[in-house]
């Protein structure tokens, strides 16, 4: 963006809150967020199928300052009712903020991504954390069934990519040959490698868990088709999200 912007911290959060919110909701079903002038305490109430805590009061001069900074624009909807919607600066200024950000619950969880991004992590599979990587940047700055699929694509060849490496560093004495039978091949790694009881219980578990996060991202990949339901914002950070757990654990596990 090419202005610059100041926002208050509780302005900032609302920002967010509003972005993610709209994010929540398929875009085929999108629509403005209505503020409702109603009787109570000082403050307006928002409506929209996203924003789920309908009785929170917001300051209205805080949408007015968001407006100003051109993050959403005001809209004048039938039977003289206010309203507003992110705009396309708005969804960028997000990804910047995003971006910049390191906090757990708003980039994935730190400590989890800080494992993944360390050296040690992408020196051991360059592949796997560099489609990752694309994913996660993807999800903080694109909002579009398009974007959502790419994220699907990326992610599962991250996993492939990640299951290769694995079989590289600790050869099995058999393997199953095709890539895209990952949970095998990460069993057949673990079940040769000497890994505490309880450990190994928690990994075995954990591997029915990779073919579980394998399944969501091939339907990001597919676009829901399958299942007839559209994808959103929380289907692609859901899987980026669990895509960075799995691979962290097992690599954790297996640390010499």
């Amino acid at each position: 963006m090419n202005h610059r912007i100041i926002l208050e911290p509780d302005q900032e959060k609302l920002f967010r809150e509003l972005v993610e919110a709209e994010r929540s909701v398929p875009r085929s079903e999108r629509q403005p967020f209505l503020i409702a002038n109603t009787m109570g305490p000082p403050g307006v109430q928002l409506i929209h199928p996203g924003w789920v805590d309908h009785d929170r009061r917001v300051f209205e001069g805080d949408i007015e300052t968001l407006a100003r900074a051109r993050l959403v624009a005001i809209a004048s909807l039938p039977a003289h009712v206010n309203g507003f919607y992110v705009t396309p600066e708005g969804f960028e200024y997000y990804g910047e903020l995003m971006r910049r950000r390191g906090e757990p619950i708003e980039r994935l969880q730190s400590v989890t991504r800080d494992y993944i991004q360390n050296p040690g992590f992408q020196a051991r599979y360059p592949g796997a954390y560099a489609k990752w990587a694309k994913a996660e940047a993807l999800l903080w700055s694109g909002d579009s069934e398009g974007v959502y699929t790419t994220i699907g694509h990326l992610l599962r060849e991250a996993m492939q990519d990640f299951a290769t490496a694995l079989v590289e560093r600790f050869p099995p004495p058999s393997i199953e040959q095709d890539k895209a039978k990952t949970a095998a091949r990460i069993r057949a790694v673990l079940a040769s490698h000497k890994i505490s009881k309880t450990v190994h219980s928690f990994l075995d578990a954990l591997v029915g868990y990779w073919g579980t996060v394998s399944d969501l991202v091939q339907r990001q990949e597919h676009g829901g088709l399958r299942e007839g339901e559209p994808l959103g914002w929380g289907d692609a950070r859901r899987v980026v999200f669990q895509v960075a757990i799995v691979m962290y654990e097992i690599d954790n596990a297996l640390a010499p």
